[in-house]
């Protein structure tokens, strides 16, 4: 589940998670307990209705319209109860369903190098040759690699970046997302939910961070067009 723009502090706890769908139920994966109902079908129409009661209660109505991408792109009308069991929240979070792709296909990490342009500025962009690709700080680390749980950008590929400074300092995270894949939220000790701002899970992405979890996103050059449109 791919949410555009979010709302911090409008259930982002339900962005960037695994939704399995079973015959006619769906189960979103929120790290804990799980939201869980009906989903329909109906020509190119989704909807589905998942909710818990624990640890709090949240619920969240999906109407989608299912693309020949695969993707369902639609709206979610979220709702429920803080915390703190006093007050609720309800609004509205444009989103898109996007196939998970499978752990066994994922592309290694030197398909990195191409063209990159910024999303915050289209005439940002930088070009990773295959060269760059081995003078990357540590080596590329992913969950497929290190068994290890935990550590920021999981499932997704890692790697520091030699500063532009010669004398040191300043450099920069690097994380790589094929698409299909997304950033796994509030892991390796990251304070909150990981955000990046007119993300795209339909796509490749590049991020580029010196404070996580706010991330500067980027797309390949070829793909940016399309990829901005949510």
């Amino acid at each position: 589940m791919d949410l555009a723009d979010p709302d911090p502090g409008c259930i982002m706890l339900l962005g960037y998670r695994h939704l399995t769908v079973a015959g006619e139920t769906g189960i979103l994966d929120t790290g804990e307990t799980p939201l869980a109902g009906p989903v329909e079908l109906h020509g190119d129409a989704v909807t589905m209705h998942l909710e818990r009661t624990a640890p709090t209660k949240d619920a969240i109505d999906i109407t989608a319209a299912l693309g020949q991408d695969g993707v369902a792109r639609g709206t979610g009308e979220a709702g429920g109860i803080h915390p703190g069991g006093t007050n609720g929240y309800a609004c509205t979070i444009p989103l898109s369903l996007v196939p998970a792709g499978a752990v066994a296909d994922m592309p290694p990490f030197d398909t990195i190098d191409g063209t990159w342009c910024a999303a915050y500025d289209r005439t940002s962009c930088m070009t990773i040759a295959d060269s760059m690709v081995a003078d990357l700080d540590n080596p590329p680390h992913s969950k497929l690699d290190d068994p290890t749980p935990g550590g920021f950008g999981d499932p997704c590929y890692g790697s520091g970046m030699t500063p532009i400074d010669p004398n040191g300092g300043g450099g920069a995270a690097l994380y790589f997302c094929p698409k299909g894949y997304a950033i796994q939220t509030g892991s390796g000790g990251v304070e909150g939910e990981i955000i990046a701002e007119h993300d795209n899970v339909a796509f490749d992405r590049l991020y580029l961070t010196q404070n996580p979890p706010y991330l500067g996103v980027y797309f390949r050059e070829d793909d940016l067009a399309a990829a901005l449109q949510q």
